[in-house]
């Protein structure tokens, strides 16, 4: 339970620019219930379409990967699409891409491949963006042209992920993950690859909630269900703050973020919090999306935190992977067919993990992706300022510091952490920009 007062959370301009003006118009927005049943019902006879037809490719992949077994330098373990449209190839490398879509140039973005093969293991999010540029970037040759293998283990929740960090060399996690590594492990934040606009809040749209969702007398009892200790709870704690309200004026039901939606569809809340792809199937049921992080001005940064083995053994390795990440976001937002093929992938990459996805969930879970640039990631680790809260004078704090304050000062309010904590990982500088100096220096930026 939260104690009697929350401290509102630190609201900011956003602090990208948007990339991607072709898809400005797809923009999520309320929508009357019937209009979404009947989506859903178009989309549902499609995806027994897509089922059928993925069978069939499947098989003829299937013989067509024992025709080329005798080539020996494939991918490095990412998972290659075979579609109709250009093609990639670096190394023994090579992936059609869909119509629309164009590869990169040059392979190796202008970096220097490495001498000796590398071998990078990555603790990988499923169903959520802040990941998926490193399996695009191994999806079109990038890291085979850079003489990198890429091993993944695949997670579904940060916490958990920080907790078999044996498995992995770097990770990506939301802020709830970010939260947990800062102030219970060693491992050093080195990158930023997303800001989460889609952490939403549904009511039933048949409730009265719908029908007035900021009258404060209806949030009092209502039952919501959320991942608490996750940016879910932040974001409905600041959206019951605009009606003067707080946590404890609710009823509160701990639910990870596919589960609340499968608990909510049958009965269980009168709210829902959720996000990613798991928020787009919420809304295409046909639950009226009342506000989200974007419109409550809270993007919460998800970032990648790195080994100490392997910043102190191989920290070029580190650092081409960073560069690799942004500069593969680029080239996705640099055409609608660049962007279609990331979607194509991040859907084949669900449907193997069995994560809860289709066609038009993957084309607006690209849509809501805000990595920032490689100029902007640098600016981030490099400019500085004062601690927005005023709590920590002992230096200015980068950028990215005071983005992930916002959400760690929140989970300190609830009794999650300390100020010591908070403290402690500012004094160790645990988030480093060594590796953003390093990138600046490797692209001459």
């Amino acid at each position: 339970m939260a104690p009697a007062a929350i401290p509102a959370l630190t609201k900011k301009p956003f602090p990208l620019e948007s990339h991607r003006v072709w898809l400005d118009s797809d923009r999520p927005v309320v929508r009357p219930v019937d209009i979404c049943l009947e989506r859903m019902e178009v989309k549902m006879k499609k995806a027994t379409t897509k089922r059928l037809l993925a069978t069939l490719l499947s098989f003829a992949m299937m013989f067509a990967l024992v025709a080329c077994s005798g080539n020996e330098n494939g991918s490095s373990g990412g998972n290659n699409s075979a579609n109709s449209g250009g093609t990639s190839s670096g190394g023994g490398h090579e992936v059609e891409l869909i119509d629309g879509a164009t590869a990169p140039e040059d392979l190796t973005f202008g970096l220097t491949p490495f001498e000796d093969r590398q071998t990078l293991r990555i603790g990988f999010f499923t169903g959520s963006p802040l990941s998926y540029a490193f399996l695009f970037a191994d999806n079109l040759g990038v890291f085979d042209a850079l003489n990198i293998d890429v091993e993944y283990s695949c997670f579904t929740g940060g916490p958990a992920m920080m907790e078999a960090n044996s498995e992995w060399d770097m990770a990506s996690c939301g802020l709830g993950g970010v939260c947990t590594a800062l102030a219970g492990y060693d491992f050093t934040l080195v990158d930023v690859t997303d800001y989460e606009e889609n952490m939403a809040i549904f009511v039933r749209p048949d409730s009265e909630l719908a029908n007035d969702p900021t009258n404060p007398d209806l949030w009092k009892g209502a039952t919501v269900v959320y991942p608490a200790g996750t940016t879910g709870q932040a974001v409905l704690a600041q959206y019951l703050e605009t009606m003067g309200l707080t946590l404890s004026d609710v009823e509160s039901v701990n639910m990870d973020n596919a589960n609340g939606l499968t608990g909510f569809n049958g009965g269980t809340g009168d709210a829902l919090v959720c996000w990613n792809a798991i928020a787009l199937s919420a809304e295409d049921i046909g639950y009226v999306r009342v506000t989200d992080s974007g419109q409550l001005n809270l993007p919460f940064p998800c970032c990648t935190f790195a080994q100490t083995e392997i910043m102190e053994s191989n920290p070029d390795l580190v650092a081409a992977a960073v560069a690799v990440f942004h500069l593969t976001y680029e080239w996705v937002t640099e055409s609608e067919g660049n962007a279609a093929q990331a979607a194509a992938w991040y859907l084949e990459h669900c449907d193997e993990e069995g994560f809860l996805c289709d066609e038009s969930i993957a084309e607006r879970t690209i849509n809501w992706w805000r990595c920032p640039t490689v100029d902007e990631y640098i600016a981030l680790f490099t400019e500085t300022e004062p601690d927005e809260a005023g709590l920590y004078t002992s230096r200015d704090l980068l950028q990215i510091e005071n983005d992930i304050l916002s959400g760690f000062d929140f989970f300190t309010s609830v009794g999650s952490y300390t100020e010591a904590q908070r403290t402690q990982f500012l004094d160790d500088q645990r988030v480093d920009n060594s590796i953003a100096l390093a990138v600046k220096e490797m692209l001459g930026r």
